[in-house]
């Protein structure tokens, strides 16, 4: 589906006039780590419970007033009460293990969706400690990042 939205913004994007394909965002939840099961191991209550936590804040907005202005917001909510880790990284919306693992899962990704520029990168979620999301960051900076660096050629 996300192939499909970002081709779709890219086509509106030429039919209003503008030059280039645009630049593309999209958030991922990450944990990298040397040890894959101790990535998720790591990563999935947290996981798991930050998803809890987005559910029950939005199902509020829906139990409560009512907008026209965003129909089918009850269906959006229900789909996402049946996101888990499991189903987060299966779609690729988490990328989570080692740094060979994750640079495959950000290849395969973008193969998938036809391309994106920037990854938003969520590395606290929810319970997970700081010292854990730091050392995430570090080991994803020095070992991913690294194979995904462009250049520049201007």
């Amino acid at each position: 589906q996300m192939a499909e939205l970002i081709g779709a913004y890219r086509e509106a994007r030429v039919r209003a006039g503008h030059k280039g394909p645009g630049r593309v965002m999209l958030a991922f939840h990450m944990l990298c780590a040397e040890n894959e099961d101790e990535a998720v191991s790591l990563a999935r209550a947290p996981l798991n419970a930050y998803l809890e936590a987005l559910v029950d804040a939005a199902s509020g907005w829906i139990t409560g007033l009512w907008s026209k202005d965003y129909p089918q917001y009850d269906a959006i909510v229900r789909a996402l009460s049946r996101e888990t880790f499991e189903t987060q990284q299966a779609k690729g919306a988490a990328w989570v293990g080692t740094p060979d693992s994750i640079a495959q899962q950000i290849i395969e990704y973008h193969r998938q969706v036809g391309g994106f520029d920037i990854a938003s990168l969520q590395v606290n979620f929810n319970v997970l400690s700081l010292t854990v999301a730091i050392s995430s960051m570090r080991l994803f900076s020095s070992a991913v990042m690294p194979r995904f660096r462009q250049r520049d050629t201007s």
